[in-house]
């Protein structure tokens, strides 16, 4: 599963344009007053201006495998790193993964994750280029197992990772749906809990293309591209 273009709302979009513009310098594909748009490999990631109390998001991008440790490095120049059981790399052996976190001015809990079953050893020094593609993004919901099947019925995404009513992640290595019970559920590696606020994500399962929309008040849609264009 490729996810093409995630949109997400913030109330500090200012300080989100220097966060990832300036400090990190992720590529700008498109900006506005109210929004911008910024290139990250395969994908694009898109913030937009709310009035909506401070919303914050779980979300993931995928770099090489074995540029963590660079990785790790490059950032910790320009943010502090998140840590767990004071551990700032965090290993996820079921998923041949590892990957360390950070929060941005608006609190969106953001990873770098390795992860080895895909290819690429990344030969230049990691930098923003090093950046394949957005390669999660949390989806809180007030029904995992709803939500879940609703996923599989409209675009055969797979399960990658289900171990029980408050977690489930769908996709693959590539891309992953990181489905959780929202009043269940806490952003790893932080006590913050997975607040569900307004989303928007174009993604691709096979030869086909999805809109998925998460909507103030839980709603949560999913159709083929197209349908609602």
């Amino acid at each position: 599963m490729k996810l093409k273009h995630v949109k997400l709302f913030c109330a500090q979009l200012d300080q989100l344009k220097y966060f990832y513009g300036e400090k990190f310098n992720f590529p700008v594909e498109e900006q506005g007053r109210e929004e911008v748009s910024f290139r990250l490999g395969d994908s694009k990631l898109t913030f937009i201006e709310t009035r909506l109390n401070n919303p914050y998001y779980h979300f993931a991008f995928n770099i090489p495998y074995y540029q963590v440790e660079d990785a790790l490095q490059w950032a910790k120049k320009r943010v502090d790193i998140l840590t767990y059981q004071k551990k700032e790399v965090q290993e996820f052996p079921e998923w041949k993964a590892r990957a360390f976190y950070f929060r941005d001015p608006s609190g969106n809990i953001v990873e770098f994750i390795g992860r080895e079953r895909l290819e690429g050893q990344g030969r230049e020094p990691f930098s923003e280029k090093s950046i394949w593609n957005i390669s999660e993004i949390g989806l809180p919901v007030f029904q995992v197992s709803s939500a879940v099947k609703m996923l599989q019925e409209n675009t055969d995404v797979p399960q990658f990772d289900c171990s029980d009513n408050v977690f489930c992640a769908c996709g693959d290595d590539e891309g992953l749906f990181i489905v959780v019970d929202k009043a269940e559920k806490q952003w790893f590696p932080t006590a913050e809990p997975a607040r569900s606020f307004p989303l928007t994500v174009h993604f691709s399962q096979g030869e086909n293309d999805y809109h998925l929309e998460l909507r103030p008040g839980d709603s949560f849609q999913i159709s083929k591209a197209g349908e609602n264009d």
